[in-house]
């Protein structure tokens, strides 16, 4: 078998692809938290596809427009019907949901963190912001420029494809 060096697009390109897989691994995570992978109501299937979308929100802070991420997390059958929040799933059952914040987040199927947010408890809003910022690497800092929505969709159990699936280097040489 012969070897080649790769060239500094295709290692950048490869870079890409690795940030897009460990993406992919996260927002699976994320899924596996908040929905569930098997089969589930209310359409009997199981998740399929997930697009998150990210936008930048103006928000005012010390009398200064700033800017702020909103995450939406859409989550899919193979239908493409939206799949609203699990509340079964193991990683609710760390806060006790007043019927209407159960209700509510029972019916959001746009996967908008914001739902979550209750003017007299922020602990599961805050909980998401973290859980998303954790698994799916959205950064919820303040920023003083708007940027343009940023959008990945991923078919829940198929990895993105990867140029090179093994990279090899020489031991115990200087190769630059």
């Amino acid at each position: 078998m012969t070897y080649r060096r790769l060239t500094t697009d295709e290692i950048i390109q490869l870079g890409q692809e690795l940030a897009d897989v460990r993406r992919w691994q996260g927002a699976r995570d994320y899924i596996s938290a908040l929905y569930g992978l098997g089969a589930r109501e209310p359409h009997g299937l199981p998740p399929h596809q997930v697009t998150i979308l990210v936008e930048s929100v103006k928000t005012w802070q010390a009398s200064r427009t700033q800017y702020q991420d909103v995450v939406s997390v859409l989550v899919a059958d193979v239908e493409r019907r939206l799949l609203p929040y699990d509340l079964s799933r193991y990683w609710w059952s760390q806060f006790t949901l007043s019927a209407e914040v159960a209700a509510r987040l029972a019916q959001d199927a746009i996967g908008k963190l914001e739902v979550a947010h209750t003017p007299d408890d922020d602990m599961l809003y805050q909980a998401l912001r973290e859980l998303c910022a954790e698994k799916i690497g959205v950064e919820f800092t303040l920023y003083d420029q708007p940027h343009d929505p940023i959008t990945y969709t991923y078919l829940i159990d198929t990895p993105p494809s990867v140029s090179f699936a093994a990279v090899y280097v020489a031991e115990g040489e200087n190769t630059r």
